[in-house]
């Protein structure tokens, strides 16, 4: 009798895990000491659109001086049809998305003759006062010039918490930090964990970059919510503008999509 007690457990836990394993969440990574579990994969984009007085989908707010994230005011870009200009709406950009585990750095060039930012991985350039901005992530703050880690995003039952640090926005041949994160200035002290290096793939320049676990870095990141059925996320966070004619702004930043599941790097790289 207690034999057959011991295998009746044993096949219902059997069960349970193969219940478990093919429940269609999707996620990929392992899960994190802090009880998160790291998505590791493309962030893909939904472009943003104007409904009506609502904007959806993913964009970006510049807010001025002294204003309210919630209420503004917002500098009104005159190339942007959404919100009457207070709202700039992006489009996913080659790669659908932003990469998480791994960079997309800047390419090379990086503006073309009239200023306009080269990088098309994780937005389309897009046109602000008359010049196209545009994003990437760098091993190493084109700001700052501080050591940064790669995109890292953590799952906890529906929350998202990121470290989008390495998030640079160049326009007008010009870089800016807009990530979460901040990356303080470069005093070449080694950042918390850069003495045992980490190799990270770029999927612009196709190749490994040593990148340290933990950057050099100071206040909260990005914050948002994930639904592991379906995939959709949104990602929000703020970034103080220091430096160039928008000094003292803040950006904001709405990012919503579909999370794809994938590897660190390509297979094979």
């Amino acid at each position: 009798m207690m034999r057959r007690a011991v295998f009746a457990i044993a096949a219902l836990a059997t069960t349970l895990v193969a219940v478990g394993c093919s429940s269609g969440s999707k996620t990929s990574g392992a899960a994190t000491t802090g009880g998160g579990h790291e998505l590791v994969g493309l962030f893909r984009l939904t472009p943003g659109a104007v409904s009506g007085a609502k904007t959806t989908g993913t964009w970006f707010r510049m807010l001025q001086p002294r204003g309210n994230p919630k209420n503004g005011p917002y500098m009104v870009n005159a190339d942007s049809p959404a919100d009457g200009g207070q709202a700039t709406l992006l489009q996913p950009g080659t790669s659908g998305g932003l990469r998480t585990g791994g960079y997309q750095s800047q390419p090379t060039p990086a503006f073309d003759g009239g200023g306009n930012s080269m990088a098309d991985a994780i937005t389309a350039p897009t046109k602000f006062f008359g010049v196209k901005f545009s994003i990437s992530t760098n091993e190493t703050d084109l700001q700052t010039k501080t050591k940064v880690a790669p995109p890292t995003v953590l799952d906890n039952n529906g929350k998202l918490t990121a470290d989008l640090s390495s998030w640079a926005a160049s326009w007008n041949n010009q870089n800016f930090n807009q990530g979460a994160p901040k990356p303080v200035s470069s005093t070449q002290a080694q950042a918390p964990g850069q003495e045992q290096a980490q190799r990270a793939w770029d999927w612009v320049s196709q190749k490994w970059l040593e990148a340290a676990p933990k950057s050099t870095v100071t206040g909260g990141g990005a914050t948002g919510t994930y639904d592991a059925k379906t995939g959709a996320f949104v990602l929000e966070w703020t970034s103080y503008i220091d430096g160039g004619p928008f000094n003292g702004f803040t950006g904001l930043w709405h990012l919503e999509g579909t999370f794809e599941p994938s590897g660190r790097a390509p297979t094979g790289a």
